[in-house]
């Protein structure tokens, strides 16, 4: 994805100080790990200097919601502390359509200053020679270098195998992501409790679809919906031992297959069930965002699997046309063995990273502009803005002011979003998070953070042109067709007793070569 962090992109906004929201944190070891607190930010100076400002060319995916220009507040507070100003080329919104226009540039020779793509696609890049190596720079990035040796997690998961650095991160600063969200008011109205697990969420799903919750004497109900089409219903089925956010599943040091794990037959079971009775919104698979959000909106569906942060975009949202509505958040539904886990995350760094131009003539002026929003003062200005202006130091920590978190309209993190911060590299920081977020949201994301699973890092393997072949011949095949089978499966167009000749197809179709490079290529994350 184009690195708009899920978390930050619907942001409503908390009346509250910074210090407050910070005291809420306490205690919660996992998040302090990610958090970048002002004992961890990097001491090197934050001067940039350059001979003369310049203008470079900057490749991004579009955002309908921040189409970028240099009189954007942020984009100029930025050119004001580095004299970089730029040409914006907007690629497609389409994410596919972005990744070919993405292609085409740099085929065509004519390859921009800057470039935003996910990173394995840069590390593509960066081997033939078309980006910078930006580890041979890391002598005159001392703000980059500092957080790099600050977290082991970091560097694995930005280097390849040979060591090379090929882009400019993004450092997150929690782990949580997606969670299920869910009508309190429905429940509290049916006099039920919140689910704990699978039996309880059917039960639940089956209420809202049977007992007019909407109170509109219809049975219009919807009781669940989503916008991520497969990857939306991972909530159902991480309890059954598997997990859509890992295509390979690592267990003692071996790679396996998540699709043709036995576990995901009865998770896939499940789900036929509840889209057979239609407690499970039969559009999954085709829903786009303008849907989704309008069955939620308009009080037709109950419940989705969305980032934390939407639970403040739908109160403020929904609230303006029923002050009723209290949308809240649930942890993982245990599973048969009372374990909950969620390998839902966000990652050390984002999948996202900009990339430097190997032939761009302002080399120099580009390591000094990325190693400055690395900087205490460039990550003060890329997490909070302008001082005065959407900010405002309260006790020695930032406050956004009422420009940010009192828009009668957007969110906080749509605000931002909406003055110009969304294409830049950036560390981060948790104040920002919290400050963007209501109590409830933060209190309920640090709770969920001990059911965080580490995932296999399928985005940061690097592969050598040997390994990408049998991806590209093998994998490509095998991935489309247990899409496909996925859907018959839930729709109950492939009965789930053909399972097992599902999985037969699939070793045939060589998986067990595919599983041997992806073995390979985690083997070498791990010594990195």
């Amino acid at each position: 994805m184009t690195f708009r962090t899920k978390q930050n992109t619907w942001m409503v906004p908390a009346a509250l100080s910074v210090t407050a929201l910070m005291g809420m944190l306490a205690g919660c070891s996992s998040e302090k790990e990610t958090a970048g607190s002002s004992s961890t930010q990097p001491s090197a100076s934050s001067a940039v200097t350059l001979d003369k400002p310049v203008t470079v060319r900057f490749m991004v995916q579009n955002d309908p919601g921040a189409p970028m220009n240099n009189d954007m507040p942020w984009v100029k507070e930025f050119t004001k502390h580095t004299g970089v100003q730029f040409d914006w080329i907007a690629g497609p919104e389409n994410a596919d359509q972005y990744k070919e226009k993405f292609n085409l540039t740099i085929a065509s020779g004519d390859v921009p200053d800057l470039m935003e793509s996910p990173g394995d696609m840069l590390n593509k890049g960066g081997e033939a020679g078309t980006f910078l190596s930006i580890d041979k720079y890391l002598d005159k990035m001392p703000n980059l270098k500092k957080l790099l040796d600050s977290n082991p997690a970091y560097a694995r998961a930005l280097k390849t195998d040979g060591g090379k650095i090929y882009y400019l991160p993004h450092f997150l600063a929690v782990k949580t992501n997606n969670t299920f969200l869910l009508r309190q008011d429905w429940l509290d109205k049916l006099g039920l409790k919140q689910p704990q697990t699978s039996d309880e969420m059917y039960n639940v799903l089956k209420a809202f679809k049977e007992q007019d919750p909407n109170g509109n004497g219809k049975a219009d109900e919807i009781p669940f919906t989503t916008r991520n089409k497969k990857a939306g219903l991972n909530g159902f089925i991480e309890p059954f031992g598997v997990s859509l956010d890992e295509d390979f599943i690592v267990e003692n040091g071996k790679v396996g297959f998540t699709y043709t794990n036995p576990k995901l037959k009865n998770a896939l079971a499940y789900l036929n069930k509840l889209y057979k009775e239609k407690l499970i919104d039969t559009e999954y698979a085709t829903n786009d965002t303008k849907i989704w959000d309008q069955r939620l909106s308009t009080q037709v569906s109950g419940m989705t699997w969305d980032v934390f942060a939407r639970q403040d975009y739908f109160n403020k949202s929904i609230q303006q046309v029923n002050k009723d509505v209290n949308i809240s958040i649930i942890n993982p539904l245990k599973s048969t063995d009372g374990k909950q886990y969620t390998k839902n995350q966000q990652l050390p760094i984002a999948t996202t990273g900009i990339a430097i131009s190997a032939k761009s003539k302002n080399i120099d002026q580009l390591i000094k502009w990325a190693d400055w929003f690395y900087s205490q003062e460039g990550q003060l200005s890329y997490n909070f803005g302008i001082e005065g202006d959407t900010y405002t130091m309260v006790n020695g920590q930032p406050q956004y002011t009422d420009k940010v978190v009192k828009d009668p309209k957007l969110a906080a993190g749509s605000v931002i979003k909406a003055l110009g911060r969304l294409h830049f590299v950036s560390k981060l920081d948790i104040r920002y998070e919290n400050a963007s977020q209501s109590a409830d949201v933060v209190k309920k994301r640090d709770e969920a953070a001990k059911f965080v699973t580490d995932r296999f890092p399928k985005e940061y393997l690097s592969y050598t042109p040997e390994e990408r072949e049998v991806i590209n011949a093998k994998y490509t095949e095998i991935s489309t067709f247990k899409d496909e089978m996925f859907d018959k499966f839930i729709y109950g167009n492939e009965s789930i007793d053909k399972f097992d000749d599902f999985v037969a197809k699939i070793n045939k179709m060589g998986l067990d070569e595919v599983t041997k490079v992806q073995q390979a290529a985690y083997d070498r994350y791990m010594k990195r």
